[in-house]
């Protein structure tokens, strides 16, 4: 492709499944070493592009009705090292102490399930080394005889499945993996439209499900329950600042391109708060199937509608012949694109003419300056032989929060022990501070945003690949972006003095 207007200024664009994010208190943009703002006019990167599946999110999963609320807030115990915000809403019974961990010595067993093949493999790999590696470094070293890291005295096997991102395969494995394999804790996985699935399960067996990389709303909104958790990003962490900056600095009309599923269309509902609290509008809201493979019609439905703004929530190797297509037919001469830097091994195939672009990201191992990112990276590299990726954080974000709730609960995995051990809970993971929100249950976190200075994978020519691709622009505070409450039906009071969607 070559190099169009926008590509001279930001053209962010991903594999699979990006994750981008920059939060703010004010109304201005950082500047920069220099004075500068950042993130002049260009391609901005944005779209959390994450977890996929290759199913209409309505033919996939069954809509969850939700079940009554708890009656009242259940206060969680400070976590770890931030203080918490005070309110705690859900009211579970709470397993009192032992002075030994609940069934001691018994192996608790954890099912997590991801995309192991398939379009999206390289997230489920990166999912499944960074929960193992979380586990690692919350045990502190601690092994049983047969060589299980130990988590509040208990040992711990994490038993792996692939659901290839199908929802009714998510949910016949999490069964199996209930029935036959005995796990008491559950997560994953990869497509948010089988974590949307997979939050009926959680309920049905009153077992706490965790949720990384998984990136749609839904989850923690209309589908929420009080099993549910994440240490995954939302749609809303990916929306926010970028629709601020475009209103602000390109216009206030914006299209939207999604993949036609949980996570397209859940990244179009954040997309419209996102622009509409900025005083602008999404005035064509366009869906392809995730087989798409010419996109003439949608990017000309998005033309033709007049925004200057078009904004990409995709994912898969679809992403690339979406980015061809669009220079192809003027697109990108005509609009603004939006979009997110993502994994590592898509810059080759899609960023040929971005350098100098300044985009969003939801993890880097170059920009988290954190001690838990130096010993992932460190662990990384003696494990595997390469640096952690996009989602390898996220895993291990997910380990260390369930591992300090079962400190909490001395080993006690039950749902109703851990619900009020999670709610409120604040840890250090490679990103920096998690807070997770007792009201819903999402995960506060920083977020990134990042310049392409480089695109040679081996920039030292030591023979392994370190991916210094960018400068660190921007990094935010966990608490910086206010990501709206979504929850509904008789979960809707919970959301409290938080932020929410207001009416149609």
């Amino acid at each position: 492709m070559g190099v169009k207007k926008q590509r001279t200024d930001n053209v962010g664009i991903n594999k699979a499944s990006k994750g981008l994010t920059l939060m703010y208190k004010t109304t201005d943009y950082k500047p920069n070493q220099t004075g500068e703002k950042v993130m002049k006019k260009s391609i901005i990167t944005v779209v959390a592009m994450l977890l996929v599946a290759s199913m209409v999110l309505g033919a996939c999963v069954q809509k969850v009705e939700p079940t009554p609320a708890p009656a009242a807030p259940t206060e969680a115990p400070a976590a770890v090292p931030t203080e918490a915000p005070a309110a705690a809403p859900t009211e579970a019974p709470v397993a009192a102490p032992t002075e030994a961990p609940v069934a001691e010595a018994k192996v608790l067993k954890i099912g997590q399930i991801g995309m192991m093949s398939g379009a999206m493999a390289l997230y489920g790999q990166q999912q499944q080394r960074g929960f193992a590696l979380g586990l690692e470094y919350a045990s502190g070293g601690e092994k049983d005889a047969e060589g299980r890291w130990i988590i509040a005295g208990r040992p711990v096997e994490v038993i792996v499945k692939d659901d290839e991102g199908i929802p009714e395969k998510a949910v016949s494995l999490a069964q199996e993996l209930i029935e036959k394999d005995g796990v008491e804790l559950l997560q994953g996985p990869v497509s948010s439209a089988s974590a949307i699935a997979l939050t009926n399960v959680a309920l049905e067996n009153k077992m706490i499900l965790m949720i990384d990389p998984a990136a749609s709303s839904f989850t923690t909104g209309p589908n929420f329950n009080p099993y549910v958790f994440r240490t995954a990003r939302t749609n809303f962490d990916d929306t926010l600042i970028i629709a601020k900056y475009l209103v602000e600095n390109n216009g206030p009309e914006f299209a939207h391109i999604g993949v036609d599923n949980a996570f397209g269309k859940g990244s179009g509902i954040a997309l419209a708060y996102s622009v509409g609290k900025f005083g602008g509008s999404v005035i064509a809201d366009i869906y392809a199937p995730f087989d798409t493979t010419d996109f003439t019609p949608y990017i000309q439905q998005a033309m033709d509608s007049g925004a200057k703004n078009l904004f990409l929530t995709w994912s898969g190797t679809g992403y690339v012949t979406l980015f061809q297509q669009l220079g192809d037919l003027g697109a990108l001469e005509k609009m603004t694109v939006a979009t997110g830097f993502g994994d590592n091994a898509s810059f080759a195939a899609v960023f040929g003419s971005a350098l100098g672009s300044t985009g969003l990201n939801v993890y880097h191992y170059t920009a988290a300056k954190t001690e838990v990112n130096d010993w992932l990276v460190k662990r990384h590299l003696e494990e595997y032989k390469e640096y952690p990726d996009l989602f390898t954080a996220g895993g291990m974000s997910s380990a260390i929060a369930l591992a300090e709730a079962l400190k909490k609960t001395n080993g006690d995995a039950s749902g109703d022990a851990l619900i009020p051990a999670l709610e409120g809970l604040m840890f250090e993971a490679p990103k920096g501070t998690f807070h997770i929100r007792p009201e819903d249950h999402v995960a506060e976190q920083p977020m990134n945003i990042l310049k392409l200075v480089n695109l040679d994978p081996d920039l030292n020519k030591d023979g392994i690949n370190e991916y210094a691709f960018f400068e660190t622009v921007y990094v935010s505070k966990y608490d910086e972006l206010g990501v709206p409450c979504t929850l509904t039906g008789d979960y809707a009071s919970r959301c409290g003095d938080l932020p929410i969607i207001p009416a149609p």
